[in-house]
């Protein structure tokens, strides 16, 4: 497993995974009771996407639905990492890495709680992301005239209904995304629960610590992943660290998707034995735990004991 120099990384480490869904308001309601995680944001409508986030003890999970995008079910659709530098700062290094990347797009936020983020959506990492030539922008368009003309005129249209419905109509079925979260209210929001989640250790009925690790199958798009990450050594069995919060942890399989999410648990024997008692069909072994996809909306979702010291994100 390797570990890399701030200054050689794009990516500070993972931000978020974005779980699509069409019914938002039942699967939030459910992984925040399930799992005891506290709301990072409500419930909220941007124009472009009406989501919200919990918080891991690491990182965010965000529950959403696009804006016209009418495809049945809950999967694991987007990846989002942290960056290091803002956001032209990291279009630069994106170009400099040949990582095909959209010009960034800044969605706000006004209420229940004022956010905003600007994302810049890559290309080339998983299976069914977006292809269409505006929703990506033109090649070499980077941190130029014209990159911060399309990335402006991006903003605007996600700001519109009709835009935002353009938008949704290009979408495929998966997202890998560079998040650089603004300072705003939003922010000091987080910074609270993050406060109350250190002091009480962990949450819920599991005893959450925070994701040990997010898991993706790959099989053509190894090279992608090796240029963003900086890893030339980058395989289909790798683990990358990025230091601090979770594990990307690489499969080899027959495509290139988000598998499933991992918890770290403070007392993995002990939930084990509760799930044996209830007669869960979890599927049990003797260092990780895999809730039955059935009773959670087709989603991967398993449970490891947490290390001593529990990594805090940055």
């Amino acid at each position: 497993m390797a570990t890399q120099n701030p200054t050689d990384s794009l990516i500070r480490g993972i931000d978020r995974i974005l779980i699509q869904t069409q019914d938002v308001e039942r699967v939030f309601a459910r992984f925040r009771h399930e799992f005891g995680l506290p709301i990072a944001w409500p419930l909220t409508d941007c124009g472009l996407l009406v989501s919200g986030g919990l918080y891991a003890g690491n990182m965010t999970i965000e529950i959403g639905r696009f804006a016209g995008f009418g495809l049945p079910g809950t999967w694991l659709y987007g990846l989002g990492f942290a960056p290091w530098q803002p956001t032209w700062e990291t279009v630069n290094g994106l170009e400099s890495r040949r990582v095909s990347h959209a010009p960034p797009l800044t969605l706000h936020y006004e209420w229940p709680l004022v956010m905003q983020s600007t994302l810049t959506f890559l290309r080339d990492l998983l299976d069914g992301q977006p292809n269409a030539a505006f929703w990506l922008g033109q090649p070499g368009g980077g941190n130029t005239r014209i990159g911060r003309a399309l990335s402006n005129l991006r903003t605007w249209m996600a700001g519109t209904d009709a835009g935002s419905k353009t938008f949704s109509l290009l979408l495929g079925s998966s997202l890998v995304f560079m998040c650089d979260n603004h300072s705003n209210p939003h922010q000091e929001r987080l910074a609270e629960v993050k406060a109350t989640w250190r002091k009480a250790k962990q949450n819920g009925p599991y005893g959450i610590t925070g994701v040990a690790g997010i898991d993706l199958e790959v099989s053509t798009n190894i090279a992608g992943w090796k240029r963003l990450l900086d890893r030339p050594d980058l395989n289909a069995d790798s683990v990358h660290s990025f230091g601090t919060g979770p594990l990307l942890r690489f499969h080899p399989g027959t495509g290139n998707r988000l598998l499933g999410i991992e918890f770290a648990c403070a007392d993995l024997p002990s939930i084990a034995r509760q799930l044996r008692e209830k007669q869960s069909t979890a599927f049990i072994e003797e260092k990780r735990v895999t809730l039955s996809p059935d009773q959670m909306d087709g989603l991967v979702i398993g449970l490891s004991q947490s290390p001593a010291a529990t990594s805090e994100k940055f």
